[in-house]
C-alpha cells in the first residue's frame, strides 16, 4: 500500500517501456488515499509529450534523458497532482509512485515538491501508512545492510518479533504455533514433524524483496493467527533490463581452519543431496525377538538378516572448516508487446550458500544436572557437568522465477520458487552421570560419558502460484492458485553413548551396550520422512461504490485449502543380543564402528537391531477449509477510514492414528473414548479496523478482530518422534482449535519519506491455547489450557537527522532507528484429573480436566525487546551499526513453576561498512556479526520458588522474597552455546 503524500517511494511492480539510448527511466505507481491502484490513470512530464498510463496494478514506466522534471498525476474524479524535482540518472530508474486523493465538487492541483531520495525502505512505510490493519515490516535494502543470510535471522529486527534458534518466529509473546508464514500471499505448511511451526531460516536473504507482518486480522487474509502473518514477498518483474551477480566470503573466528567432525561426507554434501552414505538399511521390519528383561525372546533368523543389512556409518571423520561462501545471480528483462500498455517480463535468481561452523556448548539437562552448586559445588561456569561442540555443515541454494503479463485491465502472472538446505550437525557432548556407581565427580577426572548425536537433515520446499487481476468495468475480479510442497528427510541420525569407566582425559571411551530398550542411548539409529502437500485457491470481486469522501469499496471472495501429509518415523536399537554375556570383553570393550564390520557380530549372543512396534510408527492425514468473506472498506468523511467484515470457515481434519482412535486402541475396556472439548463446524469471525487520518502524516488506528488457528497433524497424532533440540520424544495429545480476540491501538506519524514515528498497544484473549508440555525429562506432549491473555505496548522510531541543522548536509544522509515492545501474559492451565463416564451417554468415557492452581506465562514469551541501530548513507561510503536485544524467553514448560526453564536475555551487535565502486555499478561490503561473541543460554530459577504452604506443596509455588523469573546469582544455567564472530565481505555488480 502507499501512502496519501506525493513523492513516496515503493518497491517496484511496474510496467516498462523501450528505453532509449543514453537515457533512464521513472517508474512507480498510482494508488488512491485507500492503497488501491488506479488503472488508466494519466502519467505525463509537464511541458513535453511523452506520457503513459498505468497499468491494470497501477504501474508505469517513461524513458526519458537525463535531467530533472516535473511530473503531473491525474484520473476522472481525483485531483490531479504535480512532483517536482525528479531527478533522472543516466542508466537508472528513479522510482516515483504517489496517491491520489478524490475531487469534490472542483478540481484541485496540487503542487508538492519533494528530494528524491532512491530506497526501497520507503515502500514497506508507505505500505504500513495505507494498509488497511496495523502492520510492521522490512525491505531487502534494510535486510542487505545487516549480515543476516537468511529470513531467519532477520525477522528479530523487526517490531515486536523475536526468533528461536534463529529459525522460529514468537510475535508479539506469543509462540511460533500462532503465526503463519505465507510466500507470495499463499500459506507454507509446517517444516517442523513435532511442532508447528515454519522454519524460516529456508528462505535465503537474497529472494525477498520485502516482508510485511500483519498483526491485526482483515477477512481476507488466507489464513486465521493469533500472533502474526509473516507475508515474504519475492522480487517482481523488473522496471527495467538487468543482470545482478554477487560473490562473498567469510570466516568464523572460532570454526574456520578447526577440525570439523562428522560422519562421512557424501560426494554431493555441497549439492545439499545425499549419495546414498547416509542409507540406515535397505528395509525396516518389527523384530520377532525382544530384549526385554521381563519377557526376553530370542532373535529369529529374519530378525539377524535384519541386523546384518545394516550400512555402518558410525566412524566419524575430521574435516577442517572451510571458510563461508556465497553466490547470487538475479536476472530480468520486459518486454512492451504491439500494443504500448501491453507488457511482459520475467525475474529469474539462483543462490547458493555453504558453511561450517563449530558451537561451543554447555548442556547441564537431563542425566547430566548434577544439581550444581548444591550437591556438586567443584561444578561451575568454569567446569561445567556437561560440555562440547555442536559441529554443523550446511547448504542452501534456492532459485526463483516470477513470469507477468500486464496490460491496462488484465495481468497474470506466475511465481515459481524453490529452495533447499542440507544440514548435517553433529553434537559431542561429555558429562558426568550421577547414576555411575563408582564416578568421581571431580573436574580433575575425565567425565564418565561421551554423547555423540548426528541430524543429517535435507529439506524442500517448491511453491509454484499461477495468479490474475481483471478489472470489467468497475468491477476488480482477482483469482489465484497454488501448490506448494515440503519433503523433509533426516537419513541416519545417530544416538550413541560412551562410558569411560577410568575417568582418564583421552582416548578411554568404549561404547555401552545395555539389554534395555527405554531410551534412545546408549546406542540407536533413527529416520523419518515427512512429506506436505497443500494445494491453495481463491477468488474475491469487488467494487467501488459512491464518491469523495464516502466511497465504499465491497469485496467478497471465497478461500480454499486442501492439506495432505504422511508422517514415517523408525527407531532401531542396537542392543546386546539375549544371550550376550555382558561382562565379556567383546561388551565391555566394544567400538561399535569396528564390530559393525564383520556380520558375525550380529547375532543372539553379541549385536542386535531390535525394531519395537511403536519404533516404526507412522501417520497420513488430509485437512480441507473453505472460507467465505464479504468485507467493506469504507470512507466516512476527508479523514475516517472503516475496513471490516465477516469471515465464515469451515475446518475439518482427517487423521490415521489420530489422538482419539489411537487411545481407544489403548484402552482395555468396551468403553469409547469421546472428545472432552470440540470444535465447531463452522466458526463465524468479526473483525473491524478504524483509520482517523489526522493529517496526510498522522494516522490513528484501532482495531477489533476474532480468529481461530486450527490443529497441526502432528498436534493430534499420538505417534511419537525423538526431538534433538529438546533431547526427549513429542507426542500430540486429544486437543482442539485455539480461538483469540484481539483489540488493538496505534498512533503512526510518518513525518518524512522513509520515516517514522509510532506508539501503540494490544490486548488478546485466547480461548484454549495449545501449549507443548513437559511430562518428564524423556517426554513432551500438547495440552490445551483454560485461557491466556497477552498484553504489551509497541514503539517504532525510524528519522534522518536532516532537521537538526539544514547547514550540514550530512546529517541528512544519517539514520537513526529503532523498536522496543513491552509484553506481559497470563495463562490459567488445564491438567488431565480423570477418564469419567459421560452423562446420558452409556458406554462412553470422557476425559476430565481440573485447573491448574496458579496462572503463568505464555510458553515462548518474551517481556522485552529491543533493536537499535544508526546507518550512514553516502555517495560512496556506508556504515549501519545494529544491535538487537531480547529480553529472557519462556521455553520449557513443565507442570511445576519452579521447573519451568528460561532462555536468558541475549544481546547481539552487527555491524557493516560499505562503499560504491565502480561508477555504483558495483557495492562491496564488509560485516561483522556478533561483534561481542554474545553467549546465549537457559537457566532455571529452582532455588526461586517456595512452597505457598509451608506445611506442603498443595497450593502451588510462589516466588521467594527478592527473588524474579529474570537470571540471578543462584539461578542454575542449564544449556548454554556460544557461536563466535563472523566476518564476512561481498562483492554486487550490476550490469
Amino acid at each position: 500500500m502507499l501512502p496519501a503524500y506525493a513523492g513516496a517511494v515503493t518497491v517496484n511492480n511496474v510496467s516498462t517501456v523501450t528505453e532509449t539510448a543514453d537515457g533512464g527511466k521513472i517508474a512507480g505507481k498510482v494508488v488512491d488515499e485507500k492503497g488501491e491502484t488506479i488503472p488508466g490513470a494519466t502519467v505525463k512530464i509537464v511541458g513535453q509529450s511523452i506520457g503513459a498510463q498505468t497499468s491494470i496494478d497501477g504501474s508505469f514506466s517513461l524513458s526519458v534523458k537525463p535531467g530533472v522534471y516535473t511530473l503531473e498525476f491525474s484520473f476522472v474524479s481525483y485531483q490531479t497532482k504535480r512532483i517536482t524535482e525528479v531527478v533522472v540518472k543516466n542508466n537508472e530508474v528513479t522510482t516515483l509512485s504517489v496517491s491520489l486523493k478524490p475531487s469534490k465538487n472542483e478540481l484541485k492541483e496540487v503542487v508538492i515538491t519533494s528530494s528524491y531520495r532512491k530506497s526501497s525502505v520507503e515502500g514497506v512505510y508507505t505500505r504500513q501508512k495505507n494498509a488497511a490493519g496495523i502492520t510492521n515490516g522490512i525491505s531487502s535494502e534494510q535486510i542487505a545492510k545487516t549480515p543476516d543470510a537468511n529470513l531467519g535471522q532477520s525477522l528479530k529486527r523487526i517490531s515486536g518479533l523475536s526468533t528461536f534458534d534463529n529459525k522460529y518466529v514468537i510475535v508479539r509473546g506469543i509462540s511460533e504455533r500462532y503465526n503463519v508464514a505465507t510466500l507470495d500471499g499463499t500459506p507454507l505448511p509446517s517444516t517442523d514433524y513435532s511442532r508447528r511451526n515454519f522454519s524460516f531460516d529456508v528462505i535465503p536473504s537474497e529472494m525477498i524483496e520485502s516482508v510485511t507482518v500483519y498483526k491485526t486480522v482483515t477477512p481476507d487474509l488466507p489464513v486465521g493467527f493469533a500472533g502474526g502473518m509473516v507475508q515474504i514477498n519475492t522480487r517482481d518483474i523488473p522496471t527495467k533490463n538487468f543482470i545482478n551477480f554477487s560473490i562473498g566470503t567469510g570466516f568464523n573466528d572460532q570454526s574456520t581452519g578447526k577440525d570439523l567432525i562428522s560422519t562421512k561426507r557424501g560426494k554431493y554434501d555441497y549439492f545439499g543431496f545425499d549419495d546414498g552414505t547416509r542409507k540406515m538399511a535397505g528395509y525396516f521390519a518389527v523384530t520377532q525377538g525382544t530384549v526385554d528383561p521381563a519377557n526376553p525372546k530370542p532373535f529369529t533368523d529374519d530378525d539377524i538378516a535384519f541386523s546384518r543389512q545394516f550400512t555402518n556409518n558410525w566412524r566419524l571423520y575430521k574435516y577442517k572448516a572451510q571458510p563461508n561462501q556465497n553466490y547470487t545471480l538475479t536476472f530480468g528483462q520486459s518486454f512492451p508487446l504491439k500494443n504500448a500498455d501491453n507488457k511482459i517480463g520475467y525475474i529469474a535468481s539462483i543462490n547458493y550458500r555453504n558453511t561450517q561452523t563449530i558451537t561451543d556448548i554447555v548442556n547441564q539437562r537431563g542425566d547430566f544436572n548434577l544439581g550444581v552448586n548444591d550437591n556438586y559445588p567443584q561444578f561451575d561456569a568454569t567446569h561445567p557437568s556437561g560440555y562440547g561442540k555442536v559441529y554443523n555443515f550446511n547448504t542452501t541454494y534456492g532459485g526463483l522465477l516470477n513470469i507477468g503479463f500486464k496490460s491496462k485491465n488484465h495481468s497474470i502472472g506466475l511465481r515459481n520458487t524453490y529452495t533447499r538446505i542440507f544440514s548435517n550437525p553433529l553434537t559431542d557432548l561429555f558429562g558426568y552421570r550421577d547414576d555411575e556407581p563408582n564416578a568421581v565427580f571431580d573436574p580433575a577426572y575425565a567425565p564418565t560419558t561421551e554423547r555423540i548425536l548426528t541430524e543429517p537433515d535435507f529439506l524442500g520446499l517448491l511453491q509454484n502460484k499461477l495468479q490474475g487481476e481483471h478489472k470489467f468495468g468497475k468491477v476488480k475480479w482477482n483469482w489465484d492458485a497454488s501448490r506448494t510442497n515440503i519433503n523433509r528427510k533426516r537419513k541416519d541420525m545417530l544416538r550413541r553413548e560412551m562410558t569411560n569407566l577410568a575417568q582418564r582425559y583421552g582416548s578411554y571411551f568404549v561404547d555401552y551396550v545395555s539389554k534395555d530398550a527405554v531410551n534412545v542411548f546408549p546406542l540407536s539409529r533413527q529416520t523419518f520422512n515427512l512429506s506436505e502437500t497443500d494445494y491453495n485457491w481463491s477468488t474475491s470481486l469487488q467494487r467501488t461504490f459512491g464518491k469523495a469522501d464516502y466511497a465504499s469499496l465491497v469485496k467478497v471472495g471465497y478461500i480454499g485449502i486442501s492439506k495432505k501429509q504422511t508422517n514415517d518415523f523408525v527407531t532401531a536399537y542396537l542392543r546386546a543380543g539375549t544371550d550376550a554375556d555382558i561382562g565379556s570383553d567383546f561388551i565391555k570393550k566394544l567400538i561399535i564402528e569396528d564390530a559393525h564390520n564383520n556380520p558375525e557380530n550380529f547375532s543372539n549372543d553379541k549385536l542386535v537391531y531390535q525394531v519395537y512396534p511403536f519404533g516404526l510408527s507412522s501417520y497420513s492425514g488430509s485437512s480441507n477449509s473453505h472460507t467465505f468473506y464479504a468485507m467493506v472498506d469504507q470512507k466516512i468523511g476527508p479523514k475516517v477510514r472503516f475496513v471490516g467484515g465477516l469471515r465464515a470457515e469451515n475446518f475439518k481434519l482427517g487423521l490415521a492414528n489420530d489422538g482419539f482412535s489411537s487411545a481407544n486402541k489403548l484402552l482395555n475396556t468396551t468403553d469409547s473414548l469421546i472428545p472432552t472439548f470440540v470444535d465447531k463446524k463452522w466458526e463465524f469471525l468479526p473483525s473491524g479496523n478504524l483509520t482517523y487520518s489526522v493529517n496526510d502524516q498522522l494516522n490513528l488506528r484501532a482495531s477489533y478482530s476474532q480468529s481461530i488457528v486450527r490443529p497441526e497433524f502432528n498436534e493430534r497424532s499420538l505417534a511419537s518422534n525423538y526431538n534433538s533440540e529438546l533431547l526427549a520424544d513429542v507426542t500430540g495429545n486429544l486437543v482442539v482449535s485455539t480461538k483469540t480476540t484481539s483489540y488493538d491501538i496505534r498512533a503512526e506519524w510518518f513525518p518524512g519519506v522513509g520515516e517514522i514515528i509510532s506508539l501503540g498497544a494490544f490486548y488478546k484473549y485466547l480461548d484454549k491455547p495449545l501449549e507443548l508440555v513437559q511430562q518428564s525429562t524423556t517426554l513432551y506432549y500438547y495440552n490445551n489450557g483454560k485461557w491466556a491473555k497477552d498484553y504489551g505496548i509497541e514503539a517504532e522510531v525510524r528519522k534522518r537527522l536532516g532537521f537538526i541543522n539544514d547547514n550540514l548536509p550530512i546529517l541528512d544522509k544519517i539514520t537513526v532507528f529503532g523498536n522496543a515492545t513491552y509484553i506481559r501474559s497470563r495463562v490459567l492451565g488445564l491438567k488431565f484429573d480423570k477418564l469419567a463416564p459421560v452423562p446420558d451417554r452409556p458406554g462412553f468415557l470422557m476425559l476430565t480436566y481440573k485447573e491448574s492452581l496458579q496462572t503463568r506465562p505464555l510458553y515462548g514469551q518474551t517481556p522485552f525487546l529491543l533493536n537499535a541501530g544508526v546507518g550512514y548513507d553516502g555517495d560512496i561510503f556506508g556504515l549501519n551499526i545494529v544491535h538487537n536485544h531480547t529480553g529472557r524467553k519462556f521455553y520449557i514448560l513443565t507442570n511445576d513453576l519452579n521447573t519451568n526453564e528460561f532462555e536468558g536475555a541475549y544481546d547481539q551487535t552487527d555491524v557493516q561498512l560499505s562503499a560504491n565502486i565502480w561508477k555504483k555499478k558495483g557495492k562491496i561490503r564488509f560485516n561483522v556479526a556478533n561483534l561481542f561473541n554474545s553467549v546465549d543460554f537457559y537457566y532455571d530459577n529452582q532455588r526461586s520458588y517456595e512452597n505457598i504452604d509451608p506445611n506442603g506443596p498443595e497450593l502451588g509455588k510462589k516466588l521467594k522474597s527478592g527473588y524474579s523469573d529474570n537470571f540471578e546469582k543462584d539461578d542454575n544455567v542449564t544449556f548454554s552455546r556460544k557461536v563466535g564472530r563472523t566476518f564476512t565481505v561481498s562483492l554486487n555488480y550490476s550490469f
